[in-house]
Order: structure tokens, then sequence, then C-alpha cells
């Protein structure tokens, strides 16, 4: 009876030894599987990380892209070119105008005073001219005249010496013919120099006669200083940052608003040194407008800076001065590019200072250029939450 119940109880106790095996060796099976899953996703991560870093490097190469952009354009200080009170303002801060529109208005009294005043010293010149005119001629004639008396001295002198040769006349009446023909040719130098002194008093006739050409620029410059009472916009754009108010005095030569130009706006990307190495001037360029959330717009790339301060300031007689390096990799140099927009698809979204992300197609039949036109379109979508 006892060695029956010692064997069952032996039996029991193989039994629960062979489950607990099982056990083990299951639960080791599935650390061995759970291992290598993990292994392989390891694997797949890693393969993936370095996917990544490869096509960044050749991404970088053959589409390069930024996120440094900035839209830029002409600021224009608009200088008022004559001094005067203010009385209209026909523009509203950052309303666009029209290029000849008129920005404001300076009171245009003095100036039309001043311009009559030309036409009269004008009309004055003329009169002046036409009386020195007239003076040259009586001078003319009297030289003429004066010419007349000459030679008929000459000729009656001569009567009077044959005369005088023959005895009919006496040497006293030769004398006397003597005087005449010198008093005759000294009145012919005298008319010439009275006509000399009248056609310079004269000048040039026409338009070209030194009073009247004076009277003329004078007329010119008044009419030109009426006109500059006039502030106009010298191009496309808006107007900004000014406070004007009727009444204010402009005073010439001090800037009283400054203006946008929308004719010439284009975009300044700094892209990395390295990412330079495919670029050329006229490869096609996409980006991104933060004021543009979704939108893409297309330019080219016009130029590429050659050279950028980076802080240099040597002076002759001192040692050469090197930047410290902090850290084993250095930071890159970036240099700025030059954006052209293609067409006027941007046209309202053109706002200088606007900040861009830019990316650069330098090969045309690129393949890469698929994820790049996908990558930029994603990040203008992203806009929305920046």
């Amino acid at each position: 009876m006892t060695t029956n119940k010692q064997q069952s109880s032996d039996t029991q106790v193989t039994d629960k030894t062979e489950e607990t095996t099982d056990v083990s060796t299951q639960q080791l099976a599935q650390d061995n599987a759970k291992n290598l899953n993990i292994r392989k996703v390891t694997n797949i991560i890693l393969l993936v990380v370095f996917g990544i870093f490869i096509f960044h490097l050749i991404a970088d190469r053959f589409i390069p892209i930024t996120d440094l952009g900035r839209v830029r354009g002409f600021i224009v200080p608009i200088t008022p070119q004559v001094s005067g009170e203010i009385i209209k303002i026909s523009v509203s801060p950052n309303t666009p105008v029209k290029k000849g529109d008129v920005l404001a208005q300076i009171n245009p009294i003095d100036y039309e005073i001043a311009l009559q005043t030309a036409e009269q010293n004008v009309t004055k010149a003329g009169q002046n001219m036409g009386a020195l005119t007239a003076n040259v001629t009586a001078s003319e004639a009297k030289v003429t005249n004066a010419q007349a008396n000459l030679k008929n001295a000459q000729v009656q002198s001569k009567r009077i010496f044959a005369m005088v040769k023959k005895g009919v006349m006496s040497e006293a009446d030769a004398d006397n013919a003597r005087a005449e023909l010198t008093s005759a040719e000294a009145g012919v130098a005298s008319a010439n120099a009275d006509l000399a002194k009248s056609k310079e008093r004269l000048g040039s006739e026409g338009d070209n006669n030194t009073n009247v050409k004076s009277a003329l620029l004078a007329l010119e410059q008044a009419n030109i200083n009426l006109q500059r009472t006039k502030i106009i916009a010298p191009s496309d754009g808006v107007a900004a940052n000014f406070r004007l108010k009727e009444g204010v005095y402009a005073a010439a030569g001090q800037p009283v608003m400054t203006f946008i130009s929308a004719e010439d706006v284009w975009i300044e990307a700094s892209f990395r040194e390295n990412s330079l190495g495919n670029m050329k001037p006229g490869d096609t360029a996409e980006f991104a407008l933060d004021f543009a959330p979704g939108k893409i717009f297309k330019g080219k790339v016009a130029f590429i800076d050659y050279g950028v301060d980076w802080g240099q300031n040597e002076q002759n007689g001192k040692l050469a001065q090197t930047a410290g390096q902090t850290g084993w990799l250095r930071q890159s140099q970036r240099f700025p590019v030059t954006i052209k927009f293609d067409d006027d698809v941007a046209k309202g979204f053109k706002r200088v200072g606007g900040q861009a992300d830019v990316i650069v197609y330098t090969d045309d039949s690129s393949v890469v250029n698929v994820f790049g036109r996908f990558w930029i379109r994603l990040i203008s979508w992203l806009s929305y939450v920046r």
C-alpha cells in the first residue's frame, strides 16, 4: 500500500518537472523570437536612418533647400525737392499706388508766382534783345553813311589835288581837302567802333542770346520747381512708415515717407556653402511664403554672391587673427542666392521682409526632384501651424 502511494507521488513529481521544462522551453522560444523581432526592427531603423542620411547627402547637392529666405525689394525714401507746406495727402499708408500717382501736394502758390516772374523776364529779355538789335541796325546805318562820306571825300580831294597841280586852286584848298578826308576816315572808324559795341551788347541772336538764354533757363527751372510741388510715386508700390498731416512743412532734402517698390521684388535665400556645388544661374526654384500657406511659387536663380563678410577685421601693422573652433564640426558658412520671380502669380503676396522656404532644382531631369516637390509643398502647408 505504501509502495503504491510512493510510486504515485513520484509519477506526479515527474509530470510536474516535465510540465515546467515545457514551459521554460516555450518561454525561451518566445524570448528568442522577441529578440529576433527587435533586432530586425533595429536593423530596419538603422537602414532607414542610413538611407535617409545618404538621401540627404544626395539631395543637398541636387535639390538644396533652405528656410532662410527673405522677400527683398527696393526701399525708396520719398524726399521732396522743394520746400513748402503740405496742403493735401492723396495716399493712405500701405495702400497700393501706380507709378506717377500723386502722393502729396505742396502749396504751389510761391512757385506759381516764381513761374510768372520767369515768364515776364523772358518777355523782357526778348524786348531788350529787340532794342539792342535796333541799335545794331542803327550802327550799321551809321557805318554805311560814314563809308559814303569817306568815298565822297576821297573823290573830292582827288579833284582838288589835280586842280592844285594845275594852279587853278590854292594849297589852302588842298589842305582843306586833306582835313575833310581825314575826318571822313575817322568817321568810318568811329562808326565801326559803335557797331562793334552794339553787337557786343546784343550778343548772339535768338535763343542763343545770353540774356534770353538765362531767362529761358530760369523759366525752365521755375516750371520744374512748380511740378515738384507734386510728390509722385516713382514706381508701382506702396507708401509706408509716414505720419503726415495737412499743414506740415516739408523741407527739401528731408524724407517725408518710405516707398516700397513693387516693380522689382526678389527672394534672397541663404544656402550652406556645401549646397552650392551644382547650383548655377538659371536653375529652376520653388518657394513657399509664410504669408501664403499652401501656395507654391516658381522662380529662377538670378545670381550667387561670390563673397560674404565673416567678421574679419584686420589692420595693417597687427598680426593676423584666427577664429577659435568649438566642437568637432565647424559651423557651415552660408552665401546669399538671389531668386527672381518667374511670373506675376505672387502679386499681392510680395511683402518685403517676409520669410520663405526655397528649394532649387539643379537638374531638371533628376529623380530626386519628385521628393523635392513633395517636400516643399508639405512645408508650405505646415506654414499654417508655424
